[in-house]
């Protein structure tokens, strides 16, 4: 043996580790686009990695390969089941206090009326005082796999009536349904004991005091929680007040109307 081919043996038997191979790795848990882009972040340029059915094809050095199967081990685990409970609650206190007075004023030539004036021989007067107070709101829950969405929605199609009048007079009528839904789509992932939940909810409802009018709330954002403990998404405070004054006439209206939205998320495994 020569030593250019005692060299080229040499070499040979240096680079054969080195040299690229192809292995199908099957799936457990998880499928392959879940896991497709970290393990070829993991890989770079050093190898290629494809998904076919619940299998990932590595091409890479055996060691690389080997890197594969360790990170595999990690994220190839069952996904936990979980219960995602949605809670809202609202309030609303209205409240209507003053007077009026309806007689007749005379002074000299001059009479004044106020309101209808006498009725019967005497002058009215009403006392307005109203209060109402409402307490609203539901629970909501949904089964879903750790990081996979799920969505849940209930409602109905109102009718929606509004009236114009033409250039002419005539009196027009135009009927159109409005889906008033309630629900929340949600995905959830967990670390260790920690729960990341991105959700998007939307509560519509049917305003009891103005007849074609619809309330809208609607929330979209992530937060990051404990598993079993309320996790609050946010809430809106809101406060009216109104006031008229006249000649034997006093009107005041004062009102507020507070909405919150919090969610809890428990593991059923």
């Amino acid at each position: 043996m020569t030593l250019r081919t005692l060299f080229a043996a040499l070499l040979l038997s240096l680079c054969l580790p080195l040299q690229a191979a192809t292995e199908v790795i099957p799936l457990n848990y998880r499928t392959a686009d879940d896991v497709l882009g970290v393990v070829q972040s993991m890989i770079g340029n050093e190898g290629k990695v494809s998904a076919y059915g619940n299998q990932l094809i590595v091409n890479a050095s055996p060691a690389k390969i080997g890197e594969v199967r360790v990170l595999l081990q990690q994220l190839d685990t069952r996904p936990r089941r979980l219960l995602i409970t949605v809670e809202s609650a609202d309030s609303n206190y209205q409240n209507d206090r003053g007077y009026r007075v309806d007689s007749t004023i005379s002074a000299g030539n001059a009479e004044v009326q106020v309101g209808r004036g006498e009725v019967n021989g005497r002058d009215q007067v009403r006392i307005i005082r109203r209060s109402t107070d409402s307490r609203g709101g539901g629970t909501q829950q949904v089964q879903a796999t750790e990081g996979y969405p799920a969505l849940i929605q209930v409602g109905q199609s109102v009718p929606l009536t509004t009236t114009s009048t033409g250039p002419y007079g005539q009196v027009y009528q135009d009927t159109q349904y409005r889906d008033v839904t309630r629900g929340f789509y949600v995905t959830a992932s967990l670390t260790g004991e920690l729960v990341h939940v991105s959700i998007s909810s939307q509560r519509d409802r049917i305003n009891d005091h103005r007849p074609g009018v619809i309330d809208v709330q609607s929330t979209d954002t992530r937060v990051s929680g404990r598993l079993g403990e309320w996790i609050s998404l946010g809430g809106v405070s809101e406060e009216t007040s109104s006031s008229s004054r006249d000649v034997l006439r006093r009107h005041t209206t004062q009102g507020h109307e507070d909405m919150s939205l919090r969610l809890k998320v428990e593991a059923l495994d």
